[in-house]
């Protein structure tokens, strides 16, 4: 059977591996800031009401730079083709419901949790192929966040659940991103 031409069977490029593991870097820190603004004086996690527009389009940009941000990296991560495919569609998903955030449209959370479903799959599948740290924290943040997709409709206190995939998402990317540069230097010896 052949593969389409549209379909790319090469392994990254040095350089595009320099990239991504860069990318990843980033990433994580703006992943962090982001995460972090839920816990600010200014917002609160509990309560919506205290959300004020700037904050809200802030929200929002941060989201969509940080998921435009992951096409590469999640090019650049071996993992099986269905996987990654399951990546780019959470990447689409999370940034389209940004989008909706900062035109006002009200509360597209299922649409996203749907999406982080996605997520999950593509950074169980791609921790599943790695060893040590990336394995263990990417399998336990795919497990906690796709739990959390689950369960948050039926309880006000579910965003309990989802604490831990706040500190594991940026750790993981990070360790992602050790492993992107050791796949980088197997190829330039």
């Amino acid at each position: 059977m052949s593969t389409p031409a549209s379909v790319s069977t090469t392994a990254p490029t040095n350089a595009a591996l320099q990239r991504a593991s860069i990318v990843a870097v980033i990433a994580a820190v703006l992943f962090f800031v982001h995460i972090s603004l839920y816990f600010t004086p200014f917002v609160s996690v509990l309560h919506d009401t205290v959300r004020t527009i700037y904050y809200i389009e802030l929200d929002a940009l941060l989201g969509v730079i940080e998921h435009l941000m992951l096409f590469q990296v999640i090019a650049a991560l071996p993992a099986p083709q269905w996987a990654k495919q399951a990546g780019y569609g959470w990447l689409v998903i999370d940034m389209a419901t940004n989008i909706m955030q900062l035109g006002g449209v009200p509360a597209a959370l299922p649409l996203r949790y749907g999406g982080h479903i996605a997520a999950a799959v593509w950074a169980a599948a791609a921790s599943w192929q790695a060893r040590g740290a990336l394995r263990v924290v990417g399998v336990i943040y795919a497990i906690d966040l796709a739990l959390y997709s689950f369960i948050w409709p039926f309880s006000r206190l579910s965003f309990l659940v989802l604490l831990p995939s706040l500190v594991l998402l940026p750790v993981w990317l990070l360790l992602v991103a050790g492993e992107i540069r050791r796949m980088r230097g197997q190829l330039v010896s």
